[in-house]
């Protein structure tokens, strides 16, 4: 049974660094990075570059995450709210994701007391699926819709991994993450078949899919000094070999018979989109949007997906959202659109700073 989006909201916090910037920082720990053109990425961090520099402790780290992150989230849970035009009172589940820090209690029980929702709200916080985890937050809500369509949900994703950064790390993993992770939160406000009428967009199905031999390509290695980035450069390969069976399998089992008109895929990086056109034989066009998000926001891990959610055309008919993250996992979604029913998104825009 379809869900709903109902209204998206993105908050990004205040401070910016941009590829040049990015090179010019970097190159004093890889030498060898004067010679590399600067990616052009504008990224949002919630600290200035030069703090973020600093040696920090584990428990600095998380306390510096403790502050930002359901700052994050709050904005970009009120922006989704508003945006559907639904109170938080009438919120019945709210899925929180994040993956770059660690809060006991979660991050959904400070959301709650800060947004108002309601004090039976169910909650459920999804903590270490990393880039994909946004992906199987939809994948969660729309299943929770198929059995209860008249609830509303809550999806919000937030991600700091500007925190994250190693100064003494001089592997190619941790100069990969410096260059394209951002910060930055995105939230989705999903209904069920009742409301489908005056849905932005639908998810018809969702499906997820662990790649085999591939645990030790991406994720994060938690030291004494905190989050050290896994990274592998298999990772593109990997998802060129397998996403295009993937793809297939779910597309038949949702009864896609025509090519998808439209993609939102996880803004991982150049290399992952390039696999994703290699192995979907996409034109050159078709990725467009989700390369505009990491090129104005970077990659924001479990958020990214949303944002690129967000920022949909009216396009009528079946589309796909693709993201990856540890496992390696590649989640999907079949997405829906009729053009009569779409409405102009009222997220905040992608520059939108808070």
């Amino acid at each position: 049974m379809p869900a709903a989006f109902l209204g998206f909201g993105t908050a990004l916090p205040e401070h910016t660094i941009d590829g040049e910037g990015s090179r010019s920082l970097l190159a004093a720990i890889w030498p060898r990075l004067r010679a590399a053109a600067p990616a052009p990425i504008t990224r949002h961090l919630v600290a200035p570059v030069d703090w973020l520099l600093r040696p920090r402790s584990l428990g600095e780290t998380m306390r510096v995450y403790a502050e930002h992150a359901p700052r994050l989230a709050q904005l970009a849970s009120r922006a989704a709210l508003e945006a559907a035009g639904v109170a938080p009172g009438e919120i019945d589940l709210v899925i929180s994701v994040s993956c770059t820090g660690y809060m006991v209690p979660s991050l959904d029980v400070r959301l709650a007391a800060e947004i108002g929702l309601r004090p039976d709200v169910t909650r459920l916080p999804l903590t270490v699926l990393g880039c994909s985890g946004g992906a199987a937050a939809v994948a969660a809500a729309h299943r929770h819709l198929t059995a209860f369509p008249h609830d509303r949900v809550l999806v919000v994703a937030v991600e700091v991994p500007s925190l994250t950064f190693q100064r003494d790390d001089r592997s190619l993993d941790n100069l990969a993450a410096s260059l394209v992770f951002g910060d930055g939160a995105a939230a989705a406000v999903m209904g069920g078949a009742a409301e489908l009428s005056d849905a932005l967009l639908q998810v018809r199905g969702a499906a997820s899919r662990l790649l085999p031999s591939s645990t030790d390509a991406l994720g994060f290695d938690l030291r004494d000094g905190g989050f050290h980035v896994v990274l592998d450069r298999r990772l593109s390969s990997l998802i060129e070999r397998s996403l295009g069976e993937v793809v297939a399998s779910f597309t038949a089992r949702q009864g896609i018979v025509d090519r998808p008109r439209f993609y939102a895929v996880h803004a991982g990086g150049p290399r992952v989109f390039d696999a994703v056109e290699a192995a979907l034989g996409l034109g050159p066009d078709e990725l467009a949007l989700s390369r505009r998000v990491l090129r104005e926001v970077g990659n924001l891990s479990s958020a990214s997906i949303l944002f690129s959610l967000a920022q949909l055309p009216a396009v009528e008919g079946d589309g796909l959202a693709i993201a990856f993250g540890p496992g390696v996992t590649i989640e999907l979604a079949h997405l829906h659109s009729d053009q009569n029913t779409r409405g102009t998104s009222r997220a905040r825009p992608l520059n939108a700073s808070s």
